[in-house]
């Protein structure tokens, strides 16, 4: 599933108050980019459908990371957040190249992930997968 995420491409250069390194904000990165990730998703949901949320579940399953049982128990500020921060990593993954061509040909090339893409209606969309 995709959800569009242009509002986020426009504010790229904020994207690092969401997904930022220790290197960027110090040795409290995490507490401080997940707080602003809750607050940002709280502002600016993303998924705004039983459908997204479901596909945003799903994707985060794959990772691997937290058990089914935990990512069905989350809130839907949790869920939000964590999916604004997913988000401002992929763009940010992105801004690492000069151009949207560069970039595409880092990901055919398995450099980068490419779930952040432009649509064919000029809009930017992030792919709710693996």
């Amino acid at each position: 599933m995709e959800i569009d995420v242009t509002h986020m491409v426009d504010d790229a250069d904020e994207m690092i108050e969401l997904s930022g390194s220790v290197m960027e904000h110090g040795n409290n990165a995490g507490k401080i980019t997940w707080n602003n990730s809750i607050a940002y998703g709280r502002e600016h949901p993303l998924l705004k459908t039983d459908d997204e949320r479901d596909a945003a579940r799903d994707h985060f399953a794959e990772y691997g990371a937290w058990s089914r049982e935990e990512i069905d128990a989350w809130s839907e500020e949790h869920l939000q957040g964590i999916t604004c921060q997913d988000v401002a990593a992929a763009i940010r993954e992105m801004e690492d190249s000069e151009s949207y061509e560069e970039f595409m040909a880092g990901v055919e090339a398995g450099r980068y992930s490419g779930r952040v893409y432009r649509g064919d209606d000029g809009r930017w969309y992030f792919y709710l997968g693996i």
